[in-house]
Formats: structure tokens, C-alpha cells, sequence
């Protein structure tokens, strides 16, 4: 068993916009303004933020290719006293991008991580489907492995919530076929380009999204909702 108190908080993992840079909270900007070292995925796209808003701090490369290795780093600079922070390409760190990774080794290590609450691009997409959003379950990026793709849909056919899952443009169509296929042309959305100019929200059956984004190429970046099983015999309540 392990308690870890906040009282001397040198980890910060900070979400940052997923489309308009003025979606970040004034404690963010703080915590980014007072850390020794900025760890980030992309050096090039937290540069751009941290110019908006005259943060000059330095910044170091972290991504899923090199996580071992900094790993040690940071927890090296945590034991000399350093404030450090964590952020993403966009949104908040910790679930599709080594965050998770870098929480677990701190506090195996004794040190407590704060993580800000800010922008992301599940609830917002949750709550404008139109799909039920009392209760959904996040499934993350889509395998890009039509096998594992269609194994993961057959095992989710009965269940009774929201799923939600991250998907690219370029696989979306055939995402939404297999989608077809397995749980039926039941109701489902597509929720893209969140927060920026070109947002919008596509819902309908599965059948009538196919047919849209085979006549309009899909751009930008997807949050793809499905809708829970109407069983009434469902296990889970």
C-alpha cells in the first residue's frame, strides 16, 4: 500500500488545447510559467503554445519511441529538486501518449504527480453525439489491424453504453463498415476538428455515415461514437 500527499508536488502533468490555444486554463499557464524543464511530445507544436502565451522555458523531446530512457531522466530531476512538467501534442496527458507511463514510474519512485484538469477531446465529443453520455465506455485509439479491429467490436456487441473510440481520417470508412457489419446498422457519431474552425458533428446510422464519408473525403481528426445494445437482458446495468 502506498499514500502519496501533494504537499510537495514537483510532477505536473499539464493538458493543453486540442485545437483553439485559447482552451487552456490560467493554472496551466502558472504551472508551465514555474517548472524548471518542460517535457513535451513534440518540441515544434509546444513551441507554438508556449510563444502565445510568452512561456521560455526549456523543452525536451518525449514521445513513445525514447519513453524509457527519459523516463530515468525525469525521475533523476525529480531526486535533485527540480519542478517538471508533462504535456501532450494536445489535450490531456495520460491516456494515448506516455503519460500513464511517466505517473506510474514517479509514484513507484515516491513522488506524487498532479494532473490538471483541462481540455480533452472525449467528454466534449461524449456530450455532443447526441448518444446516451450518463455512461460510455473510452476505448482509446482503434486498432489499425482489421483483425483486432473486428475482434474488439465482437466482443463489445452486447454492451449496453456508449462506446467511444478514437479513429484516423484515412481509416474511417472501413472502421464504419466493420462497425456496420457487427453490431448492425445501429445509431452512432462522428464527432470531428474539435474546437476548431471547422467542427461539426455527423450522426445517424452506421449505413448513412458510410455513404457521407464516401462522398465527402474525411478530414481532420475523429472521435467516433457507437451506441450501446437496446437489450434489456444486458449483465451490466
Amino acid at each position: 500500500m502506498k499514500i502519496l500527499k501533494n504537499s510537495d508536488v514537483r510532477l505536473f502533468l499539464v493538458p493543453t488545447p486540442i485545437g483553439n490555444l485559447s482552451d487552456i486554463t490560467l493554472r496551466a499557464i502558472e504551472v508551465l510559467s514555474d517548472v524548471d524543464i518542460i517535457f513535451c511530445e513534440d518540441t515544434r507544436r509546444a513551441r507554438i503554445l508556449l510563444e502565445k502565451y510568452d512561456i521560455k522555458k526549456p523543452l525536451k523531446s518525449l514521445h513513445s519511441h525514447n519513453i524509457s530512457r527519459k523516463v530515468d531522466e525525469i525521475l533523476s530531476l525529480l531526486k535533485d529538486g527540480k519542478k517538471i512538467a508533462y504535456i501532450s501534442d494536445s489535450g490531456t496527458p495520460g491516456l494515448s501518449d506516455p503519460g500513464a507511463e511517466i505517473i506510474a514510474a514517479a509514484q513507484e519512485n515516491g513522488f506524487y504527480a498532479a494532473v490538471l484538469p483541462g481540455a480533452n477531446a472525449l467528454i466534449p465529443a461524449v456530450i455532443m453525439s447526441g448518444l446516451r453520455c450518463d455512461k460510455f465506455l473510452f476505448l482509446g485509439f482503434i486498432p489499425s489491424s482489421p483483425t483486432k479491429r473486428r475482434r474488439i467490436f465482437k466482443n463489445l456487441v452486447d454492451f449496453p453504453f456508449t462506446m467511444v473510440f478514437y479513429e484516423s481520417p484515412h481509416r474511417i470508412v472501413k472502421t464504419l463498415v466493420d462497425g456496420e457489419k457487427i453490431f448492425g446498422d445501429r445509431n452512432c457519431a462522428v464527432v470531428r476538428e474539435i474546437s476548431k474552425i471547422h467542427e461539426e458533428v455527423i450522426s445517424g446510422r452506421f449505413s448513412e455515415l458510410i455513404e457521407h464519408f464516401q462522398k465527402n473525403a474525411p478530414r481532420g481528426e475523429f472521435v467516433l461514437l457507437v451506441s450501446g445494445t437496446e437489450s434489456s437482458d444486458s449483465p451490466i446495468l
